[in-house]
């Protein structure tokens, strides 16, 4: 099949789907793949086409407009007006290169935050369409919305409710320009006031969801056309430790990872610091990956190992316990090492996360980046290495998580999806 996807976001909003995309060339599907050039290694010597779409999502991530999606204190329409402002910047450019790149294809892949264009594309070339998530936005009773923080004590129907919330505060942010260019780029009606999403399900277009069924089961009262694979790991057996890095970790003890991705925290120097002195009241070693958020030591220290980033596939396993920001590939690569974690989420399904990790019994706590202290770091990292209960349930979890075939999983329904559209 020839199979178009586009993937739009950070490196951890990426790299499960060129996971996905690698696994169809892989079987001899042509793959190609709308996704910012920042990412080209996900695809290097993968058989997949990677086209680059319009923007620079790291120039994006450290402008005024991320900055304030990424404010704690910012209320639901300061940030519906930044998101909506993020998204207008590109989507007739993103529309465009889909279309383009689109028109022989087989198959139509959206990932994500693409979907709303996505579908709209292959609705119009009249594709088959199949869209994924690596985190659950269907509503269900049996859990919460991935999209908003989890209540205390979530119940059946604060389940659902949040959800349709949750659901509706995103389409309508993006409603608006998605139906403009519905009518006068694609000579498409408007979708419906309430959004695709009742649509798609009445539809019964296949959804994939690339997380593990041991980390949240399937609910049950989600349709068939609805796919819990487990997980897409894009591994990096190639890659070499730098001697530097070899030499730490012979050194002493496992140490902690710390990093946050691509969140930008917005004093860096700060948050260093008070990850530096929760290292030492921890009495542990640390490994402190800076990422795009800039973390960064003022001097080299003996008991911190200070590196941009790693493979998580390769780096994690040697870790003690890992402390990260909730995003659905970071929380999935620290499960699969099977070490604990402390999360300390920022924004979205990163507070989903750091819940579900939490029920799992798995995490030494959860700290709201705006409520970041040393003492409080400390604390939770303290729990990780000193609790062996928690230490054999992270295990244990990870045991099982390494088990599973999600993209085998993913790649059968896509399959079975192109024997119906010949």
């Amino acid at each position: 099949m020839r199979i178009v996807m586009m993937a739009l976001g950070s490196r951890g909003d990426v790299q499960p789907f060129a996971a996905l995309a690698a696994g169809l060339a892989a079987r001899g599907h042509d793959v190609r793949m709308l996704a910012d050039p920042t990412f080209a290694d996900l695809f290097t010597g993968r058989g997949v086409t990677l086209i680059p779409t319009h923007g620079d999502v790291r120039q994006d991530m450290r402008s005024d407009v991320v900055r304030r999606i990424f404010d704690e204190r910012a209320s639901p329409f300061a940030l519906a007006r930044a998101m909506r402002s993020l998204g207008e910047q590109y989507a007739e450019g993103w529309t465009r290169d889909l279309l383009r790149h689109a028109a022989d294809a087989d198959l139509i892949l959206p990932t994500g935050s693409a979907v709303f264009i996505g579908a709209s594309v292959a609705e119009a070339l009249g594709k088959p369409c199949i869209h994924a998530y690596p985190q659950p936005i269907m509503p269900t009773r049996y859990s919460p919305s991935a999209l908003v923080p989890p209540l205390r004590r979530p119940m059946p129907w604060s389940n659902l409710v949040g959800a349709l919330l949750a659901a509706q505060f995103f389409w309508q942010v993006f409603r608006s320009g998605v139906n403009r260019l519905r009518r006068e780029m694609l000579g498409l009606k408007p979708w419906p006031f309430l959004g695709p999403y009742g649509v798609m399900r009445a539809q019964h277009v296949p959804m994939l969801n690339g997380y593990s069924p041991s980390i949240l089961p399937r609910p049950a009262d989600w349709p068939d056309s609805i796919h819990v694979t487990g997980y897409w790991w894009l591994d990096h057996p190639d890659w070499v430790m730098p001697p530097d890095l070899a030499a730490f970790l012979a050194a002493g003890p496992p140490p902690v990872y710390i990093g946050f991705g691509s969140m930008m925290p917005g004093d860096p120097a700060a948050t260093t610091a008070k990850i530096v002195s929760a290292v030492r009241l921890a009495g542990c070693r640390a490994v402190l990956a800076g990422g795009w958020g800039g973390l960064k030591l003022d001097e080299p220290t003996p008991d911190i190992f200070a590196l941009d980033a790693a493979p998580h596939d390769r780096l994690l396993p040697h870790m003690a316990a890992v402390v990260h920001h909730g995003g659905a590939g970071t929380t999935a690569a620290g499960v699969r090492a099977g070490v604990p974690a402390v999360v300390v989420p920022f924004i979205a399904d990163q507070f989903f996360w750091a819940w579900r990790l939490e029920m799992l019994g798995v995490s030494g706590g959860t700290i709201r980046h705006g409520a970041l202290t040393a003492d409080a770091l400390a604390a939770a990292i303290r729990r990780c290495l000193d609790d062996q209960g928690l230490r054999d349930r992270a295990a244990a979890l990870g045991v099982r998580v390494q088990a599973e075939e999600g993209l085998a999983a993913a790649v059968r329904v896509i399959e079975a999806m192109g024997q119906r559209f010949p």
